[in-house]
């Protein structure tokens, strides 16, 4: 690793590296270079139920500093929309900010725009996730997703994953419901959850889905990602939404590209931003180098993922 490296925006925006590059990987929030305005949204469905959810992860696996966010499941007639209410609700502060100073997009340090964390009333560990799943969109038996990296939105479809459920004993109460757990492995991680079949709707947060039942909580066994429902509605003149393509821009791509570019964001950090055609400078030492591709390795990240 080098040492004393700097990266600096020409928005005079300074990045240091020894605190990290402010950029974490698909289950992590973004030190927002991206926003997605309301204007952008299209209904898709009606929403019956709401579920929210307090999400805990770890920005990495040396500190194991928990953050939080919270998570809304919206579930409707035909689709369902899991993402951070955080990060509309900042989306939603920078859009009117912007439409009141023409602001191109949001700024790290704020010198020369609005601190939407500030405005927000975040804490120092809460932290919004920019990625969102629909299940059954567009078309039954499927889902998308959407994650931000960087300044970028990367969309990709998938077959609705097939969990392998072994329903336990152990019993536990959320919110006064009585949930029942099941464990289960999905992608390189093991996963306990509880579950409620006096909710029988079969969804829960993130991927997780196919018990007879809503998932009311949800835990890795390594300790880095956990889900606890937190609120249920019944819903009556609510709707579910997506960010039309059409007026975004995003690049549609494949699950494993994505993980390929969630790898670089710790692995070469610098590389990523190459990659995405972003104007920086290295500072190293007070000089100002080229930036060049695996000059600096970050902490690693946990991925949700790790197949």
């Amino acid at each position: 690793m080098i040492m004393n490296i700097k990266i600096t925006k020409t928005l005079i925006c300074i990045i240091s590296i020894l605190l990290g590059i402010n950029a974490y990987s698909q289950h992590d929030y973004r030190e927002i270079e991206y926003y997605r305005g309301p204007d952008t949204k299209k209904l898709i469905d009606t929403c019956k139920y709401t579920v929210t959810y307090k999400f805990k992860f770890v920005r990495d696996t040396i500190k194991k500093q928990p953050y939080f966010d919270r998570q809304i499941l919206e579930i409707g007639n035909k689709y369902s929309h899991y993402g951070s209410i955080y990060a509309d609700q900042l989306d939603s502060i920078w859009y009117n900010y912007n439409k009141n100073t023409k602001a191109t997009r949001p700024n790290k340090d704020h010198t020369n725009g609005i601190n939407r964390e500030k405005e927000l009333g975040l804490k120092a560990n809460e932290k919004a996730s920019y990625e969102d799943f629909y299940t059954n969109y567009p078309k039954k038996g499927n889902m998308r997703v959407s994650t931000a990296i960087y300044q970028n939105e990367y969309i990709y479809d998938e077959p609705l994953s097939k969990f392998e459920w072994k329903i336990q004993t152990d019993t536990m109460t959320v919110l006064g419901y009585k949930c029942i757990k099941a464990i289960t492995t999905f992608r390189g991680r093991d996963y306990e959850v509880w579950f409620t079949p006096l909710i029988p709707i079969r969804r829960g947060p993130w991927k997780f889905n196919g018990l007879f039942g809503l998932i009311l909580k949800a835990v890795d066994t390594k300790g880095y990602f956990e889900w606890m429902a937190i609120g249920i509605e019944k819903n009556k003149d609510r709707y579910i939404y997506i960010h039309d393509l059409q007026k975004t821009k995003v690049q549609v791509i494949n699950r494993n590209e994505v993980q390929k570019l969630q790898r670089k964001l710790w692995e070469d950090p610098i590389g990523l931003k190459l990659l995405q055609g972003q104007d920086f400078k290295v500072i190293i030492n007070g000089k100002i180098v080229k930036p060049r591709s695996g000059i600096y390795k970050d902490e690693y990240i946990p991925p949700l993922e790790l197949e």
